[in-house]
């Protein structure tokens, strides 16, 4: 059986603290089709974590988006949660390990990870295994986002064609939190939007919300919550009419443009970006997320840093509870 990018890296470096289990992928991420609107349907099925998942889930979002592209009953891919929240990205608990980072063994000096294994997880895994899949898919996208939109869901949204969206939605990048501005696809968010927003939401750490993200140009429309699974069928309905030569033509040439706008130049920026970010040299008194996470566990230091900034620049709590 083929492997998946997270058990090559976890065999090649040992990685610690990566969950691989199949079985477990395929309920974390659901899969299903309607032929009677033309669309697939990937679902984030981890509500009691607000659909923080595990890194290989995001890497099986990206294989069923390639497997919908070869399916011609598939002329939108939509990709969406269960729960109240569209998904926080990766869990939290396995940053680190996917590029090598281990326990040290009694007596052994501590190494910080090789540039080489910075740079094929980031490469292979953060960006091409699903952010690239999406950015590149042949059929239209849609992501259904209710809540918090942050981490690797936020790389999706960022990514796909549509994004239909509920009143409380919040997106944004935990990552700027303890990486800083430098490492999260550029190109993206620059290109959802512009150039002085990007630099506010990167350099303030702050989630942008629903109605801020329908201004500046990355929610094409705002519904209520119980209208959102409907909405998004229309949707779906109305693509559905689309000769499948006309949907993958047009997406063909869509993806020409996008790379006279530099798209491909802007993808390397990702992943090298990440590989000096995880590099950083943090000062005396600066927030060390990873020092942090094991004194205190993640989510008391996920709420100390929240604690930190005034509420408008606050990541958790927006849904109505501590959900830090």
């Amino acid at each position: 059986m083929k492997k998946s990018v997270v058990e090559l890296l976890a065999n090649v470096w040992n990685a610690e603290g990566m969950k691989t289990d199949q079985e477990l992928m395929e309920k974390v991420v659901l899969y299903e089709k309607d032929p009677s609107i033309s669309a697939a349907f990937i679902t984030f099925n981890a509500p009691e974590l607000l659909n923080a998942v595990p890194i290989a889930a995001l890497e099986r979002v990206g294989d069923l988006v390639r497997e919908a592209d070869y399916d011609d009953e598939v002329k939108t891919i939509v990709i969406r949660g269960n729960g109240k929240a569209f998904g926080t990205g990766a869990d939290a608990s396995e940053l680190g390990h996917y590029i090598g980072y281990k326990k040290q063994a009694p007596g052994e000096r501590k190494r910080a990870p090789s540039q080489r294994q910075r740079i094929l997880p980031d490469k292979q895994l953060l960006s091409g295994a699903f952010a690239e899949a999406i950015s590149n898919s042949m059929k239209a996208t849609i992501c259904a986002v209710q809540g918090y939109c942050y981490g690797g869901h936020v790389k999706i949204a960022l990514n796909a064609d549509m994004v239909i969206a509920t009143p409380d939605a919040q997106f944004t990048h935990p990552a700027f939190r303890y990486l800083g501005a430098a490492p999260q696809d550029m190109y993206v968010w620059i290109e959802n939007l512009g150039i002085k927003k990007m630099k506010e939401i990167m350099l303030t750490m702050r989630p942008l919300g629903a109605e801020e993200a329908e201004q500046a140009g990355l929610v094409n429309k705002i519904v209520p919550h119980d209208e959102l699974d409907s909405w998004v069928r229309d949707y779906c309905q109305a693509i559905s009419y689309m000769p499948m030569d006309g949907l993958m033509i047009g997406k063909s040439m869509m993806r020409m443009v996008q790379e006279a706008r530099g798209k491909g130049v802007g993808e390397m920026t990702a992943w090298v970006g990440h590989g000096w970010a995880s590099n950083l040299r943090l000062e005396e008194g600066e927030f060390n997320f990873v020092k942090e996470r094991r004194d205190k566990g993640l989510s008391q230091a996920l709420r100390d840093r929240d604690a930190a900034v005034a509420p408008f620049f606050r990541l958790g709590g927006r849904l109505g509870e501590d959900d830090a």
